[in-house]
């Protein structure tokens, strides 16, 4: 034990355990750490509908119904016993020994409930004891007196509630610190007989945390004693100077005990009155321990203190401060700023989903390595905080990343309100950090530069595209624009038919009124086909725009435009199962595969079985989101049809490879590029070839089939239009 706690509230955690189905519960336990929670276990076969009396071990598919409350919080799970040590009789003891379990969460706990803090147990401490049924006005007061050879004894006073059945597993919190505990409630003493002034009983057997503590390593369990926080500091960890530096930045314990008591509220911690035990370290001593071992402590503790001292103190919390770079798990960010930048980045991620990676992959272009993060191309919202611990580092850069990376975002978002929220902050954290204004001004210029030129991959022109062989003209079209968070807009022309220079003429010039290529960048173009037309060759298809195009451009000699080598043209199938239902899964699996975050292709070459691949794909590679099919026509048929029908959302191909050798003509895309980039490398490459008189035979295509943007669908004619069910249809797959 010692100055400081992990619960920062003077309200303890009660658990309940429950049986299946029950409204009562069978008896109460203890919160050993957000996975674990601590019983009797008489209690587990009560809660399991058994005798007290049986000893044999619950089945390895018992569930147990926990119940957390923490104040006004409730948390409530599933659990499995995981330690079990049985009652058993003892020469030494009157009552036994053993009696314990330990039940495995499967919800974690919330961090906002407090784990208990133990202590060992002594006679004559005050302690305090729940009923399971987790209501805090059950709290019942009593005494440790005596000790045998497993129990201690506890006897309470006549007044307030009385330990008896229910409050068994329960821990025993100190009365004068509810947040710490010494042992369990196992059993009471009652008395059968008719009461008089010589036969009051109210006696409580309590197994101490000492003996706890043995038993649990003896059962095998001792991963989760060791996993227990009896002290939140590791000495350890403390540069050399770090109490010097303390001791010339408070210069009276006055002082230093109002900064720790400040700082540990800050932390989340609680702050004991006085050392508990003779053997803890000075306050000082433990403080340095706590900066060190606390990722946001020392970041907190310069947030508190960076206004108010001056001069001698002033530069003792700079070299304290410096210290931490090179201290392993120090963070950049206090507590506050850590918050604070969370929530605004839950903002410009709701509105932006793609621009935190974009924004990340440039700060970070020089870094020796990159979050895996980067490659998914959007972070979900749960994951946000351990995306910001990735780059929440202190470090000698005068610009830290994750500041940067907040300058170049501020600069991207299209809310004023979080633009100017996001300034504020870089503002106030640099001044923490005593970094040159300048220098901040400096990084804002780069990231406006950046704005103006970087892709906005979410701005498209979709275009939905069938074969019409009925007519002369082959081809059927609808034409939309869709813009990042707005629904598809139809640019209002008609169905067709078109030829494919026609096509290639529109998307040209709907590609150009959307953008310039330079301060605004061209949109991408989705180009949705029917099953049976992915192997449609679109991105080879030519614009001939007209001379004046070219003069304004200074080019005197017109010549065709490729549109894939022009823009990010890519395939998306419009749907492969007739059936709705099937259709859902598939969309379902694409969304999943997507999420899973995997970046590296799975190759296929011709040669390989279709029932291998498609074992492949439904297991090992359930998570595969990219595949690169090499081989012939004949094998690309089928490989591809399978790829798609399984929620494979980015296949990539030759469309003109004769044979598996051909293989080598993608290793320039396939080999060196991350997946959110292969549009572009593809479009790169078809560049090449088309004007740059490029030998490679190769016309790679690509099927990419992004779940958050969305296919329109087109207007059904043989229908009578009416507002209701025309926006249902633009609705997203």
């Amino acid at each position: 034990m010692g100055w400081f706690r992990r619960s920062g509230d003077s309200l303890p955690t009660l658990v309940s355990v429950f049986g299946a189905g029950a409204s009562s519960a069978a008896g109460a336990g203890a919160l050993l750490s957000p996975h674990y929670v601590l019983t009797c276990a008489h209690v587990v076969t009560d809660a399991l509908g058994k005798e007290q009396t049986d000893t044999g071990p619950p089945a390895r598919s018992a569930r147990l119904g926990v119940e957390l409350r923490q104040g006004a919080r409730c948390h409530r799970s599933t659990a499995r016993p995981v330690v079990w040590v049985p009652p058993r009789r003892s020469p030494g003891s009157n009552w036994g020994e053993g009696d314990l379990a330990v039940l495995e969460l499967d919800e974690p706990a919330v961090p906002s409930m407090p784990a208990v803090v133990w202590q060992d147990m002594t006679e004559w401490l005050e302690v305090r004891a729940y009923h399971g049924g987790g209501d805090p006005g059950t709290f019942a007061d009593t005494r440790v007196k005596a000790r045998d050879t497993w129990y201690y004894y506890a006897d309470a006073d006549l007044s307030g509630a009385s330990i008896q059945h229910g409050y068994s597993g329960g821990p025993l919190f100190m009365q004068r610190d509810l947040t710490v505990a010494v042992g369990l409630v196992t059993h009471h003493v009652m008395n059968d007989r008719l009461s008089s002034d010589r036969q009051v009983m109210r006696r409580t057997l309590t197994v101490p945390w000492q003996h706890i503590r043995d038993e649990l390593g003896r059962a095998g369990a001792r991963d989760v004693v060791n996993a227990l926080s009896e002290s939140v500091t590791d000495a350890g960890k403390v540069p050399e100077g770090a109490v010097d530096r303390l001791q010339e930045l408070f210069d009276s314990e006055d002082r230093l005990r109002t900064a720790a008591n400040r700082l540990a509220g800050r932390l989340g911690l609680h702050m004991t009155a006085e050392e508990s035990a003779p053997a803890v370290l000075q306050l000082e001593e433990e403080l340095a321990a706590l900066l060190f071992s606390e990722g946001r402590a020392l970041a907190t503790l310069d947030e508190l203190l960076t206004d108010k001292v001056d001069g001698r103190r002033r530069t003792a919390l700079k070299r304290l401060v410096a210290y931490g770079r090179e201290g392993e798990g120090v963070r950049l960010l206090s507590v506050g700023e850590h918050e604070r930048l969370l929530g605004l980045l839950t903002a410009v991620n709701t509105a932006h989903p793609r621009l935190l990676c974009q924004a990340a992959r440039q700060v970070l272009q020089l870094a020796d390595h990159l979050p895996e993060w980067i490659d998914d191309g959007t972070v979900p919202e749960e994951r946000l905080a351990a995306a910001v611990d990735d780059l929440d580092r202190d470090s000698a850069d005068m610009m830290p990343p994750l500041l940067r990376l907040a300058v170049f975002l501020s600069a991207a978002v299209t809310d004023k309100a979080i633009r100017s929220e996001l300034d504020a902050w870089c503002d106030d954290v640099g001044r923490r950090l005593d970094r040159d204004p300048s220098l901040l001004a400096e990084y804002r210029a780069q990231a406006s530069r950046w704005v103006r030129t970087r892709r906005r991959p979410v701005t498209r022109i979709v275009v939905d595209l069938s074969r019409n062989d009925a007519v002369g003209e082959p081809y059927s079209c609808h034409f939309w624009r869709v813009s990042e968070g707005r629904a598809p807009a139809a640019t209002g022309m008609s169905a067709g038919p078109y030829t494919a220079e026609e096509i290639g003429r529109t998307i040209h010039r709907l590609a150009g009124e959307q953008g310039d290529g330079e301060h605004q960048p061209f949109p991408l173009i989705d180009v949705v086909v029917g099953a049976q037309h992915l192997h449609m060759p679109v991105d080879g298809w030519t614009a001939s725009p007209g001379q004046e195009e070219f003069a304004r451009f200074g080019i005197s000699a017109a010549r065709d435009l490729v549109l894939g080598a022009e823009y990010q043209v890519t395939l998306r199938l419009r749907e492969f199962y007739p059936d709705t239902e099937s259709e859902k899964d598939r969309c379902a699996t694409i969304e999943r595969r997507w999420a899973a975050g995997r970046t590296d292709p799975l190759v296929i070459k011709d040669g390989t079985e279709l029932r291998i691949v498609y074992r492949a794909l439904r297991d090992e590679h359930r998570d595969a989101s990219w595949v690169v099919l090499h081989g012939g026509r004949e094998f690309r048929e089928d490989f591809l049809k399978l790829c798609v029908a399984l929620g494979v959302p980015v296949v990539l191909w030759d469309r003109e490879a004769a044979h598996v050798e051909h293989a080598q003509r993608l290793d320039s895309i396939v080999g060196g590029v991350a997946l959110p980039d292969l549009p572009e490398a593809v479009r790169s490459f078809r560049h090449g070839v088309y004007y740059e008189s490029r030998t490679d035979a190769a016309r790679p295509a690509v099927v990419w089939d992004d779940p958050g943007v969305v296919i329109p669908t087109p207007p059904d004619y043989d229908d009578p239009p009416d507002a209701v069910t025309n926006s249902g249809r633009m609705a997203a797959r």
